[in-house]
């Protein structure tokens, strides 16, 4: 017979004051600095663009007393970059070899004067393989850092390489502008929608902060006023745990996207990041990407942080 739940005895006033005092955050320091990212990714592929995310990658590095690995990609010639990844010309591997070498020297002058550790790499091939030779390589890192399509030259190349991150690396994806450093955060909003994927960048996003930071939680929807989605507090609990200062908002899209209300809400209030999950998966050898994801990837106005 089917046992009737019923509701758990009281515990002993002892054991109750014992599991009612959870302190609000442990000490700043050094348990902020050992959830710290000490290894951080940069992926770079036009010397000539790549400056700005490589000193902003640096200035990271440094503040947070991390290695910086930077991988530069080097694609083969292609007849014309609107055709990519069709186009591409043949040329004897000693050659785009030889361009390899040249615009990894690039990267190394602009990291000559670095203040952290820094190894520099190059990776050349076809166009087309380029992503999944990064795939391969398997370079492990607590957060990579790759630029907006400013930065790049190939804009092709640059998407099929953050999709290919999203969906194999189950790394943080840390999306920069070419205006923006961020080498503290002391002030994020955290794009929340109940998901594994959202529930992972809480976490990759707790890494990042200041201690006593703060957090804006926003859930945009049609109505906020008839969400039903409590959820939102228990993120708000969470942060105040680790001693951050969380705010719930439930504000309406205003007919935009998801992801410019994210973005225009993060840029009023003059965040240093804004963070969500984000989605993807894979069919018949395609990367699908959630809409929200793929409107972040394509127009970030400010830094973002992916995490899958």
């Amino acid at each position: 017979m089917r046992r009737r739940s019923r509701a758990a005895d009281p515990p002993h006033p002892r054991e109750r004051r014992r599991l009612s005092t959870c302190p609000r955050h442990t000490a700043p320091g050094e348990s902020w600095r050992r959830r710290m990212p000490k290894n951080i990714l940069v992926i770079v592929e036009a010397p000539a663009k790549a400056a700005p995310i490589v000193g902003a990658a640096t200035a990271l590095a440094l503040a947070h007393e991390a290695c910086l690995d930077i991988a530069v990609l080097t694609p083969g010639p292609v007849a014309s970059p609107a055709l990519v990844p069709f186009g591409a010309m043949y040329l004897p591997d000693e050659v785009v070899a030889r361009d390899s070498r040249a615009n990894v020297a690039a990267v190394e002058a602009l990291v000559a004067g670095a203040s952290c550790p820094v190894a520099v790499f190059g990776l050349y091939d076809d166009v087309a393989w380029l992503a999944g030779d990064l795939r391969r390589s398997r370079q492990i890192a607590d957060l990579t850092v790759i630029g907006t399509p400013e930065a790049w030259e190939l804009h092709w190349l640059r998407r099929r390489v953050v999709e290919t991150l999203i969906l194999s690396s189950g790394t943080p994806i840390l999306i920069l502008p070419p205006d923006h450093r961020i080498a503290r955060v002391r002030h994020a909003v955290f794009g929340w929608k109940p998901s594994p994927e959202a529930i992972r960048a809480l976490h990759d996003l707790v890494r990042l902060l200041e201690p006593e930071a703060r957090v804006d939680i926003v859930m945009v929807s049609e109505r906020p006023r008839q969400a039903g989605d409590d959820t939102g507090a228990e993120v708000k609990r969470h942060l105040t745990r680790h001693g951050f200062a969380a705010e719930l908002h439930r504000v309406a899209d205003g007919g935009l996207c998801e992801a410019d209300a994210l973005q225009q809400f993060a840029i009023e209030r003059h965040a240093d990041l804004l963070a969500l999950g984000g989605f993807a998966h894979s069919r018949i050898r395609e990367v699908m990407l959630g809409g929200v994801t793929r409107r972040i990837i394509d127009d970030a106005r400010i830094p973002v942080l992916l995490s899958h």
